[in-house]
């Protein structure tokens, strides 16, 4: 590290650097010690009373590892006015890398901003390798002993970093002149010269699935595989569109036991696994595998701009709950049935009063006192003329008018209306105008409720039968059979939820970490499988076919499929999430990869590539959906009428039994 004294014109250079950058610095932030801090004076402060500047002083004991409370509150205050601009000017190395260090992994500086560092080899450590891939746009100033001259040189980004690695030379300074004048800070992104990206993938659908390649021309391969592995998918596509438009070599790879790693979990020693691990140890460019815009995700990663918004829900086993035996009353809700019972009830009363009141003047009678219906001796009163008090008995013979008897009771009434509601014509055309008027529009009305009873009988034969489905969230919570999902992350997210069903499937809802174990239990009949549309669209695909291949090739084993139940998808969304693609953090590319996302989202070819993804499931899925139309009436759907059947040959004898013990049997004397 070089000393700076002062006949030297460091001062100088510094005003030429930052009048360099100063047309479009937002803000600027100086951090020095107490041996540079002298160089920034009064007069070059009022050159610069155009843009905010935060100085921060770093006292001589203070650890930039762990910066106080004075210096923290100051660099995020930086942060949040959006300073792009940092002078670091320290004599001791270490304390730079270590304040470097610190906002890197506390993101309390803008590791994408325009940086001026001092140099000195101990910045180009190994153990910094890391640091100066995600800093890029970076300035460090090297003063020459024998003359008066500062060299101004950067990191060779996009080439990589192995090994031993020096800064790449930009251009010299000397008494206020640039040797070739260049331009210091180029977007480095635009054109990344061919280098090859990293890419951690595991197979989840929509977003990357992989299969055997019949050649290698894409190499997409695996690393160690003996056979080459093509990986296609919503995201790999979009990668690959990225890698066009920003000049890059695509290496893709999966982590150790991706298949039950999948994104990873936190260790006890700290370190992550799965495609979280390989971003947090710096090993991947990229990680492909539906991020969510999650606390924790943004916490260990950065995330592109949302591609895509996926509705996650859970796939839930269908009801095997069989209401076939109700197929007579299916057609009518409940509150229909006991209108048209209402209906039959009141009506029944109103022929028979009507027959009454039709023999009472036939009869000439004035006062009737109406037949009770419990079985008592009625009488009548004799005419007004007759001086006789005596009431005289109703058993007198008299004729009755013809088309009378069909309602002079209630009961022949009740069973003459229902046998209109049936459309059986009536044995003869009662006598009266009011009955006749009456049975003219009740016959209107059993013609209308007939004709939509038949209607609704018919399309419950010919359809398939109703399936019994979970769809909401509260059915969820209340119905007995647990749920589950992949991480503590979902589970964490339903047990903080506001909402009281929420909670309750919270409560038991289960961290698993594999799929085909969690589908096969959803099959079972016991278990409901939260995770996006899509994935549980191709699950519920696959699983199908699995039961349907198993059928037609283990006919003698029959039995053990007959647990497995048709799958479900819920059809409210739980919530509906932002998909990102995953950058390591502070990764220089986001500004780039944002860019060129946005035109292929606004192109319309995110859309366009997820149903290409989708197209071998929906294809898959149509033979399935074409069986479940097919209008076949079977024996089980006939249950219904033998229920009825079966209910008239349990109710006759048991009427018959009873007459007979209230005619026969009760009547006669010592009887039981």
């Amino acid at each position: 590290m070089w000393e700076y004294k002062k006949d030297d014109d460091f001062g100088w250079l510094l005003e030429d650097l930052i009048q360099k950058v100063l047309f479009d610095a937002k803000c600027l932030t100086i951090i020095s010690d107490r041996f540079y801090n002298d160089m920034f004076t009064t007069k070059m402060f009022q050159k610069l009373s155009a843009i905010p500047i935060f100085v921060i002083l770093i006292g001589e004991n203070e650890d930039l590892l762990s910066p106080n409370y004075k210096t923290l509150s100051v660099i995020l205050q930086a942060r949040r006015k959006g300073c792009d601009v940092y002078i670091i000017l320290i004599a001791n190395a270490d304390e730079t890398i270590r304040f470097l260090r610190f906002g890197d992994r506390h993101r309390v500086i803008d590791t994408r901003a325009r940086f001026f560092l001092l140099h000195d080899v101990r910045l180009y450590h190994k153990d910094y390798y890391y640091l100066w891939k995600k800093i890029v746009n970076v300035i460090f100033i090297r003063k020459f002993f024998e003359v008066n001259r500062y060299e101004l040189m950067t990191v060779p980004f996009p080439s990589p970093i192995e090994h031993s690695w020096k800064p790449m030379r930009i251009d010299s300074w000397k008494y206020g002149k640039y040797q070739k004048n260049n331009e210091l800070f180029i977007d480095k992104t635009s054109d990344l010269r061919g280098e090859i990206v990293h890419v951690a993938v595991f197979e989840y659908m929509p977003s990357v699935l992989k299969k055997v390649a019949e050649d290698d021309q894409n190499g997409n391969v695996m690393a160690g595989d003996s056979m080459p592995i093509e990986y296609s998918g919503l995201e790999v596509l979009i990668l690959e569109s990225l890698s066009h438009a920003m000049n890059f070599q695509i290496l893709i790879y999966e982590p150790t036991n991706s298949k039950t790693e999948a994104w990873g979990k936190q260790q006890l020693n700290g370190s992550y696994t799965g495609l979280l691990g390989e971003m947090v140890s710096g090993r991947a460019d990229f990680a492909l595998g539906n991020f969510l815009y999650t606390p924790k995700n943004i916490k260990l990663l950065d995330l592109s701009i949302p591609y895509i918004t996926q509705c996650f829900t859970f796939l839930t086993p269908e009801s095997t709950t069989d209401n076939t035996w109700k197929t007579l009353i299916l057609p009518f809700k409940k509150f229909m049935w006991i209108g048209v019972m209402l209906t039959l009830a009141v009506s029944s009363l109103v022929f028979y009063v009507l027959a009454n009141f039709h023999k009472h003047y036939e009869n000439g009678r004035t006062n009737i006192i109406p037949k009770c219906i419990f079985g008592k001796t009625l009488r009548i009163w004799p005419k007004k003329n007759k001086l006789s008090p005596k009431l005289l008995p109703l058993n007198v013979k008299r004729e009755i008018p013809p088309g009378l008897y069909l309602f002079d009771g209630i009961g022949s009434s009740l069973i003459n209306a229902y046998s209109m509601l049936l459309l059986v014509s009536l044995p003869k055309m009662p006598s009266g105008w009011s009955l006749r008027m009456l049975t003219g529009w009740w016959w209107l009305y059993c013609i209308l409720v007939t004709v939509a009873y038949r209607a609704s009988m018919t399309a419950i034969l010919a359809n398939p039968a109703q399936r019994v489905t979970i769809n909401t969230l509260e059915e969820l919570a209340s119905s007995p059979i647990s749920c589950g999902g992949w991480g503590e992350q979902n589970k964490e997210f339903f047990t903080t939820s506001l909402d009281s069903a929420g909670q309750r499937v919270g409560h038991k809802f289960e961290v698993v970490y594999d799929s085909n174990v969690s589908i096969s239990r959803v099959a079972q009949g016991n278990f409901a499988y939260y995770e996006n549309i899509y994935f549980l669209h191709y699950a519920k695909v696959t699983q199908k076919s699995m039961t349907v291949f198993e059928n037609d090739t283990i006919e003698n084993n029959s039995h053990n499929l007959e647990g497995k139940k048709d799958l479900h998808i819920m059809s409210d969304c739980v919530i509906n999430m932002p998909i990102s693609l995953g950058l390591q953090k502070n990764s220089p590319l986001k500004p780039r990869v944002d860019k060129f996302l946005q035109r292929v989202i606004e192109a319309g070819l995110v859309k366009k590539w997820l149903a290409d993804v989708m197209l071998t499931t929906v294809v898959a899925e149509a033979p399935f959906e074409k069986n479940n139309i097919n209008a076949v009436m079977d024996l089980k759907k006939f249950v219904g009428a033998l229920v009825a059947l079966g209910i008239g040959y349990g109710l006759g004898p048991r009427r018959t039994l009873a007459k007979h013990n209230i005619v026969v049997v009760l009547p006669t004397p010592g009887g039981p």
